[in-house]
């Protein structure tokens, strides 16, 4: 009698026990297992937005313009259907188009690509410059244009054409770096 008594006391401590452990379970609040984050999740992602980077004077130092916007890790943007606009030191206003963009740096360079085109005013000439390549990187700090890619200028009447170019607005100076040749209309 005492092994069957002990025997029960056994099993009701046992099922005491699961139940307490079952019960313990279900009556706290279910926390979702923590997750990597993926190194492709995008931070943010925008269609039809405007990016404004401001100097210190509070004046826009260029503005974005994108069809799609999807930061990545490292806080690398990428743009789609891309339109820019930035004043060089002169305050002439250049602009540029590309099918695509990234934003690097938090702003500091801005590299463009696919059937790229800028556009502005060199000081002492009348007609706007159009500089066309396939890539083209934009330091907007230092007022910087570089491409190492094939490049064509064109500007009153005239063209040139080269692999490479260098265009230091602050200086108002391009250079070409190779291949060049030129072609003059009258």
């Amino acid at each position: 009698m005492i092994l069957r008594a002990l025997a029960a006391a056994a099993v009701i401590a046992l099922l005491a026990i699961a139940w307490l452990a079952l019960n313990r379970e279900t009556s706290e609040p279910a926390v979702p297992a923590p997750t990597a984050v993926s190194a492709q999740r995008p931070g943010y992602s925008a269609r039809n937005a405007v990016l404004i980077e401001t100097g210190a004077d509070g004046l826009p130092m260029y503005t974005l313009r994108a069809a799609d916007i999807h930061e990545q890790p490292a806080r690398v943007a990428l743009l789609e259907q891309v339109e820019m606009q930035f004043r060089d030191p002169t305050g002439q206003l250049w602009q540029a188009r590309a099918n695509e963009a990234r934003v690097i740096d938090q702003g500091v360079q801005v590299d463009l690509s696919g059937d790229v085109a800028v556009t502005g005013l060199l000081p002492g000439t009348p007609e706007p410059v159009r500089i066309s390549t396939d890539r083209l990187s934009v330091d907007t700090h230092s007022q910087v244009i570089t491409t190492h890619d094939e490049v064509t200028v064109n500007w009153g009447g005239q063209q040139l054409r080269a692999r490479g170019l260098v265009a230091r607005l602050r200086e108002q100076h391009i250079r070409l770096d190779s291949q060049v040749h030129g072609r003059y209309a009258r």
